[in-house]
């Protein structure tokens, strides 16, 4: 009688089993590629190789639960389905423009949501730690650094006053009695905030089974890092200053760095170990409460998961393809050569670049358009409005002007070089013919447009200026050459959809 009980009690559960198999191997194979760009994130980048271990981690974290598994009660949830078309459909927006970053963290919050769907939420409640630490695994952070770069000046600045060496701050330069310093990207330590979150949530959740206790050592794990990244950077313009120049600069401090990062985790573990608290063995006895599974489960999930590639195969493919009029815009210009006065990108269809007298001063000109049925992205991080090897910003500033009868939204950044050069920049984007200074408002536009096939050009207008003091003057140069020249920008934006020919070749300077 026993026994037979016990076949009957491990036939459903073994349905469950196969059926959630069923529906990752789905989900693998629809975004196969979403996947591999993670992976090959993780292997090419220091700041996201721990990615690697996301994953491993997390399986270890629910095979240390398997016994309360079982004793958790399965039933499939159909609640789980809305949740996961949005998912699906925010996947589909975010590939058609390349967003990365959004289509990794929809692809892995599926996760949970079939686990939902196929065996109810209690199993979900149960997991909830090890499938959301697998958020750990997706390769984003890299809009903090600006943000870190920031505080590490600050904290630099603070300290090394605060000890009495002069110093003086322009941008993210620091300039003391004995060198000129960079905060560079290198040196915001997002590498070392990114490591320390991911290593002290999962020591929070081994350690502690307190949720206060947990949720302080998580600030900790964010706040620790960026003083001491802070200090670090301190401490190598002290040793750069006392040695004049000689130690804790170029690959030095990069190496000085890790070690004192090391030091700072190992130092925030040994002190939160003495708040550690004894972990409770939880009942695990008792028989599961499980349902049969209906078949409708796998297949409303597996459809869900299929439908941008249905949806791919209905929509008809873009007739033609529009030709941006740029000649009477590239004809006012004087052409240029490469030069760091001018933004990067480098995967436009076509670009102009010159320059315009304006007064005394002169004043830089930049364009990029993208077709739409190019597979590029006009908002990404390798295309940049300034070369940030060469520039660092002092101020940036969202302006709104009233241009050619419309309102224009952009982007203004007071530059510095390393050589002290000052410069004013506006920039703005487009979608079609609709302007703005918003990124993101722009991609939303251009992944509509992608998605339901309307024809949503790209393009991305610059214009700068130099100044020696006063950065009233270039802005005022900015705005006369802008609204004398505003009608040949948006001329040049405004495409002709009864050509087919390429922007390249009429465009290029």
């Amino acid at each position: 009688m026993l026994k037979t009980q016990g076949t009957e009690q491990a036939k459903p559960t073994q349905v469950y089993a196969i059926s959630l198999a069923l529906l990752l191997i789905v989900w693998l194979v629809c975004f196969a590629d979403t996947l591999w760009s993670m992976v090959t994130i993780w292997l090419r980048s220091d700041t996201y190789a721990h990615g690697i271990l996301i994953f491993p981690i997390s399986l270890f974290l629910i095979w240390r639960k398997r016994r309360h598994i079982k004793a958790t009660a399965l039933q499939p949830a159909y609640l789980a389905l809305p949740v996961l078309l949005a998912l699906v459909i925010v996947w589909f927006f975010a590939n058609a423009v390349a967003v990365n970053v959004v289509t990794q963290l929809a692809v892995v919050l599926m996760l949970p949501v079939l686990l939902w769907l196929c065996c109810g939420w209690q199993q979900v409640k149960l997991l909830r730690f090890p499938l959301l630490y697998l958020l750990f695994a997706v390769p984003m952070g890299e809009n903090l650094v600006p943000w870190l770069q920031d505080i590490t000046a600050d904290i630099t600045v603070f300290a090394l006053q605060l000890t009495q060496i002069p110093v003086y701050r322009d941008g993210l330069y620091l300039s003391t009695p004995t060198g000129l310093f960079l905060v560079a990207e290198a040196c915001s330590g997002i590498r070392y905030l990114i490591a320390s979150v991911a290593l002290g949530t999962l020591y929070a959740y081994l350690t502690y089974t307190s949720r206060l206790k947990q949720a302080v050592f998580c600030l900790a794990a964010v706040i620790v890092p960026i003083l001491a990244n802070g200090i670090r950077a301190y401490g190598i313009v002290l040793i750069a200053s006392l040695t004049d120049m000689k130690h804790a600069v170029g690959v030095d401090h990069l190496i000085y760095g890790w070690l004192f990062f090391g030091f700072v985790i190992f130092i925030m573990f040994f002190v939160g170990g003495f708040f550690a608290d004894k972990q409770a063995q939880a009942s695990t006895s008792g028989t599961a409460d499980t349902k049969p599974l209906p078949k409708l489960v796998l297949f409303s999930g597996a459809l869900v998961l299929l439908l941008p590639l249905l949806t791919n195969l209905l929509l008809p493919p873009l007739a033609q393809q529009p030709r941006f009029q740029v000649q009477p815009l590239q004809q006012s210009l004087t052409p240029v050569a490469d030069s760091v006065m001018l933004p990067k990108f480098t995967d436009s269809s076509a670009e102009l670049a010159g320059t315009w007298q304006q007064q005394q001063h002169k004043i830089w000109f930049y364009a990029a358009f993208y077709q739409h049925t190019d597979d590029k992205k006009l908002v990404s991080w390798h295309n940049q409005p300034y070369q940030a090897a060469h520039w660092t910003p002092a101020s940036a500033e969202r302006r709104q002007l009233q241009v050619a009868n419309q309102q224009l939204s952009l982007q203004e950044m007071d530059l510095r070089a390393a050589n002290g050069q000052k410069r004013l920049l506006w920039y703005w984007y487009g979608s079609g013919d609709f302007f703005s200074a918003d990124p993101y408002l722009i991609t939303a536009m251009q992944a509509l447009g992608k998605v339901l096939h309307i024809s949503q050009h790209g393009s991305f207008f610059a214009i700068s200026a130099s100044y020696t003091d006063n950065p009233e003057q270039a802005r005022t140069a900015l705005n006369d050459a802008l609204s004398q020249r505003m009608e040949l920008i948006i001329a040049a934006n405004t495409t002709a959809p009864d050509h087919v020919e390429l922007a390249k070749q009429v465009s290029q300077p």
